[in-house]
């Protein structure tokens, strides 16, 4: 492990830096869908259960938002880096789809309590560290409504090529030119548990890439 030169908040902040400086190197919305079977059972079960009003939690240039919003749903899309956000404003006026995307940091989402039926957060938890990620599942907590649901998309991350240090939770922190300051941590099935502990856990499943795949309704 390298001994830590900064402080969290800055290596933080550099990760910030990072996603800003990444979609900033996207000149247009990039509108072809990934191949991801689970998304479609997502909005089957938001129907099932009458969800009316939606949060998509880092969504990036909001391709999420955009599918879900596309089978009736009121969406929200929020991600800290303002350069997504733009994207997918012009990604959504193009289709004339009525999405509210909004730039704000994660750790200070600014919605009022019981704001929500439903949360996703497709591979987002994976930049932050643990004790952040409590920060932010306990506001996710607050502004879902009575037994809202959350749904959530964990990735097996943290064992590919690059050059990193670790801070002492095990996020790593990109130093190499391509990613230089990437958090990027892998969450124990327990760690997504514990998280989770103001949640009834409805399924916990993982798909062939290692993915976990958890739907959840709030106590």
């Amino acid at each position: 492990m390298q001994t830590m030169q900064k402080s969290l908040d800055e290596i933080y902040q550099e990760n910030l830096q990072f996603w800003d400086k990444a979609w900033q190197r996207v000149s247009k919305p990039h509108k072809e869908l990934p191949k991801l079977p689970y998304i479609h059972e997502l909005t089957r079960k938001l129907k099932k259960y009458q969800v009316k009003k939606v949060l998509d939690l880092g969504c990036g240039s909001g391709w999420l938002s955009i599918f879900i919003s596309k089978y009736g749903f009121d969406v929200t899309g929020i991600d800290a880096s303002k350069p997504a956000i733009d994207l997918g404003k012009i990604w959504a006026e193009e289709e004339n789809l009525n999405v509210n995307f909004l730039a704000c940091d994660l750790l200070n989402i600014p919605f009022k309590e019981n704001s929500f039926d439903a949360i996703v957060c497709n591979s987002v938890l994976e930049h932050f560290r643990f004790d952040q990620a409590k920060i932010i599942f306990e506001t996710i907590h607050k502004i879902l409504s009575e037994k809202g649901f959350l749904f959530g998309c964990f990735d097996k991350v943290g064992t590919g090529k690059g050059e990193y240090f670790e801070l002492e939770d095990s996020t790593h922190i990109y130093t190499d030119e391509i990613r230089k300051g990437m958090m990027l941590r892998n969450y124990s099935d327990e760690e997504l548990k514990t998280l989770m502990k103001d949640f009834d856990i409805l399924s916990f499943d993982k798909n062939s890439y290692g993915s976990r795949l958890v739907w959840t309704r709030k106590k």
